[in-house]
């Protein structure tokens, strides 16, 4: 009953009341009122821009980087039967490999070099993961594979910025 008669007491005083009711973490000066809020937010995404989608909106300069490739022939049986050339690389981009052209065939390339000089040059095909693709007849350029290993598979990633990466060479194997 004392505390009943205290509580009472305290709300019965004139501003008493108020500082108990009023004050919180939302009211720190106990008036009443809602404080502005002050500080200022960050964007909090890693894009970098200051929207909230995680796209990047950033245009660079910096060209994909091709991590590895392959190119190796080999005797198609299914059908008809020919010598098929197969080419893949793998590659990067600092915006995201998302931002990887996926057919950009005047950047995007294999270029078959023989003793140094260009023989032939062929589409490259690459998906959002950065897997690039692409394949040739033996007959469509005369790039045989009775010796594959004398030819050099030169590829070149762009991506949607027009940013070519740097040459990656492999040698060409028969399989």
């Amino acid at each position: 009953m004392r505390h009943l008669a205290l509580l009472l007491l305290v709300f019965a005083l004139p501003g008493c009341g108020k500082l108990f009711l009023d004050s919180g973490p939302d009211d720190p000066e106990g008036d009443g009122d809602t404080d502005a809020d002050t500080d200022t937010d960050t964007d909090t995404d890693s894009d970098g821009d200051t929207d909230s989608d995680t796209d990047s909106d950033i245009t660079s300069n910096d060209p994909p980087v091709i991590d590895s490739a392959d190119g190796y022939c080999y005797e198609h049986k299914v059908g008809d039967t020919f010598w098929l050339w197969e080419a893949t690389c793998k590659a990067d981009d600092p915006q995201g490999t998302d931002t990887i052209a996926s057919m950009d065939t005047e950047n995007s390339k294999i270029a078959v070099l023989m003793g140094g000089s260009e023989v032939a040059s062929y589409a490259l095909v690459c998906n959002s993961s950065g897997e690039c693709f692409g394949s040739f007849r033996e007959a469509d350029d005369g790039v045989s594979c009775s010796n594959a290993s004398s030819y050099t598979l030169r590829f070149t990633v762009a991506d949607e910025d027009s940013n070519v990466s740097e040459p990656f060479d492999v040698q060409g194997r028969q399989q």
